[in-house]
């Protein structure tokens, strides 16, 4: 019988196993207050096993992001409708992000990559490229077709998908950044706060 090769599915699975550990760890603790044995015990594998997907805990912690941000982008390019009008392919594209920008895993990578991105700034620059300057990256481009659609105007979209993601976030960034429990009220609030932006959002930039 021939040895079982890497990146089959056990091997995928113990992967995934470590980088959820090490992702629930780093949120408590930081990346320097956990160690690799930590991390070994939490996902229920040794050291060695850890060391054989991951040279270090920095190769960990940048997997983490990435695995992060590609969820983000898959999210917005399945929910994210050619069709319908620029108020609903706008929401349609806002509303997923806020979800997840608001689960509480997220918040806990947050708050680790404010942390982390001071001690290297690789990270930050990595988790912005990969995230928030894909995401706008896709708004603006979002815009512009809907600019030469003639159903917004403005003289630089780039201006505008940050107006636009000002209004959809806004203070909440406060409240994920500073409180353990937001206070997010009823279950329908961020499809409100979605809707509520894009809507001063269009009025702003609504052809006349």
């Amino acid at each position: 019988m021939n040895a079982r090769m890497p990146g089959r599915p056990k091997d995928l699975e113990k992967r995934a196993a470590i980088v959820d550990a090490a992702q629930a760890l780093f949120s408590e603790r930081g990346v320097e207050g956990v160690s690799i044995e930590a991390i070994a015990a939490a996902s229920g594998v040794s050291k060695v096993t850890v060391y054989s997907h991951f040279p270090d805990k920095a190769a960990i912690f940048k997997t983490m992001i990435l695995r992060e941000t590609d969820r983000l982008g898959c999210l917005i390019s399945e929910t994210t409708a050619p069709n319908g009008t620029i108020e609903e392919r706008l929401n349609q594209f806002g509303l997923p992000l806020l979800k997840m920008l608001s689960e509480p895993c997220h918040v806990a990578l947050e708050r680790t990559l404010a942390i982390e991105a001071q001690r290297n700034p690789e990270i930050g620059q990595l988790f912005y490229k990969a995230g928030p300057g894909k995401t706008l990256e896709l708004l603006t481009d979002l815009l512009i077709d809907a600019r030469a659609r003639g159903e917004v105007d403005f003289e630089d979209p780039l201006t505008a998908a940050r107006d636009l993601i000002a209004l959809w976030f806004g203070y909440g960034l406060l409240e994920r950044k500073y409180l353990s429990e937001p206070d997010c009220g009823k279950a329908d609030q961020p499809c409100n706060q979605i809707e509520h932006g894009t809507s001063v959002f269009l009025r702003a930039y609504s052809r006349r």
